[in-house]
């Protein structure tokens, strides 16, 4: 996944190293959606924010997560201390500009999930074909995002896969996870009785019912055939784990209707729920597993 990363990145630097020398603004920004706003990956100025700090980049993030509030994919403010969604900002006196022009980037299925950003101290005037440069730009973007998306998650699920894993493994030192392995029963016996075909039907069910079980920030992955894996963010209550996992066990006990036939199944449920120092998120992941595979032993041995 570092390779991914730096592909992003590097996509970002070509991006702001083309327009720089086209566009004719003052400063550039290139963000992506986070979940809840958006990120800065680069961001260039021409005068006070040559090299920006953590906190300008923060400040440019408001204007980034405008644009893909927008319901139209281009955002343009030709006086931003005039514009009440921008006129209060903090970076709005930083940058000395006066308009702003965003436009959305999407994915395939048309879904924003970026976006190019440009500042001026006049009024932005672009030709039509400095426009549609623009839009060049962020529709490149926009395939380099379906490029990474389908790189971690998986293709038959769309959830996210081992390979994200990776991604998290390096970038999430600072974060403490809870963490949930799920192990599919006996899933072989469903592919051996009816066929792949349907077994991959069932997964399909199985991940969207796990959707539905958890929160949007919950980071859910199909770590193996029949393996599912949860890492919650904030969930340090052993009570609300233990709660999360009853209702994810709870889900799956529920009949499966695929292609005429009714089918009940049931799941195995690790959790490690540590924190604090020398509890990496692998580790988490392999503690889970382990206690997963105990529960298992022991459900057989009953």
């Amino acid at each position: 996944m570092s390779s991914n990363t730096r592909s992003l990145d590097d996509a970002a630097d070509h991006i702001i190293d083309t327009l720089k020398h086209f566009l004719h603004v003052d400063t550039l920004a290139v963000a992506m959606a986070n979940g809840t706003g958006s990120r800065i990956l680069r961001a260039f100025s021409r005068h006070e924010i040559s090299n920006p700090n953590s906190t300008q980049i923060t400040l440019l993030q408001n204007y980034s997560t405008l644009v893909l509030q927008h319901t139209a994919p281009l955002l343009s403010i030709p006086n931003i201390h005039d514009d009440q969604r921008t006129a209060s900002l903090p970076i709005t006196q930083q940058l000395e500009a006066t308009s702003f022009i965003g436009i959305a980037v999407s994915t395939s299925d048309h879904h924003p999930v970026g976006a190019i950003c440009a500042w001026h101290h006049e009024p932005i005037r672009f030709t039509d074909q400095q426009l549609a440069f623009l839009e060049s730009m962020a529709a490149f973007f926009g395939y380099i995002l379906d490029l990474e998306n389908a790189s971690v998650t998986d293709s038959l699920t769309g959830l996210y896969n081992r390979r994200y894993l990776s991604h998290l493994y390096q970038n999430s030192s600072d974060k403490q996870f809870s963490v949930m392995f799920i192990d599919i029963d006996d899933f072989k016996d469903v592919n051996d009785t009816f066929g792949h075909d349907f077994g991959d039907a069932l997964l399909l069910q199985i991940a969207a019912r796990l959707k539905q079980s958890v929160r949007k920030s919950d980071i859910l992955v199909r770590y193996g055939g029949d393996e599912f894996v949860i890492c919650f963010q904030h969930l340090v209550d052993n009570q609300d784990i233990d709660f999360v996992a009853k209702k994810i066990k709870d889900s799956i006990n529920e009949p499966f209707m695929i292609e005429g036939h009714t089918i009940s199944i049931s799941a195995s449920v690790g959790i490690s729920a540590k924190h604090g120092a020398g509890s990496s998120l692998k580790e988490l992941i392999s503690d889970a597993d382990q206690a997963m595979y105990g529960i298992k032993q022991n459900e057989k041995n009953l």
